[in-house]
């Protein structure tokens, strides 16, 4: 017999339990009443986990008081890192807020030893994507997926997407339809507000622009882990 919850009020009850219990039940509500798939050296700490799938890999870590809230689908590879403070929210498909607008997906994917620090705001009403070795670093960053449409008076969503070793710093933005390509960098306090152009560059300003030249061979874009001594 199954002991997996279905019925929403039942689920975020459950979730907001597991968040006090120590560790061992609360694996048991992660894994057996809420349905999530955690590989036997993943961990979730005292956080408030809400969302309708979670997959985490090999060695992948969510840390301390972080929410997650509203996503339909949240997966972490292996090695993968979400540290402590951060708050993931989204809103669901079946809520109709974003009424005719095809193929959103209320998701966060993060790959293999990709990181999210501390202090992180993380609006996944559509897609947030990070690739292999991706991170999201020092704090206070928003990644926001959802705007206002202006000129239709709706509201839109577009994904926003980290290509592999690339990161962001400190306190930046990153509005709808970003992306940052693989192996390059947003400095501190920049602003993007859509597909940077090139791998290999350093991004800054508001909005981020090309700063200067990364060199292919520096080690920081070869690294082998998430988390940076």
């Amino acid at each position: 017999m199954s002991l997996v919850l279905t019925r929403r009020p039942l689920r975020t009850l459950a979730a907001g339990l597991a968040v006090v219990l120590p560790r061992r039940l609360r694996r048991f509500v992660h894994t057996r009443l809420l349905g999530y798939e955690l590989a036997p050296t993943a961990s979730i700490g005292h956080s408030f986990i809400d969302v309708d799938r979670l997959v985490l890999g090999e060695r992948a870590r969510i840390g301390h008081l972080v929410v997650m809230r509203g996503c339909e689908r949240v997966v972490l590879g292996t090695g993968a890192v979400v540290l402590m403070l951060v708050w993931v929210n989204s809103v669901r498909r079946s809520t109709g807020y974003f009424a005719g607008l095809e193929g959103r997906r209320p998701e966060l994917v993060m790959g293999d030893h990709s990181m999210i620090s501390a202090l992180h705001l993380i609006d996944a009403c559509d897609l947030v994507e990070l690739g292999d070795y991706a991170a999201i670093a020092g704090f206070g960053s928003i990644v926001q997926t959802h705007a206002v449409d202006v000129d239709n008076m709706v509201q839109d969503a577009r994904p926003i997407r980290l290509g592999e070793y690339a990161m962001v710093a400190t306190h930046c933005l990153l509005l709808p339809g970003a992306v940052v390509p693989a192996r390059s960098i947003v400095a501190a306090g920049s602003t993007v507000t859509k597909a940077l152009p090139a791998e290999h560059q350093v991004y800054a300003g508001a909005p981020a622009r090309p700063a200067r030249a990364l060199d292919p061979a520096m080690p920081f874009l070869h690294r082998t882990t998430s988390e940076i001594a």
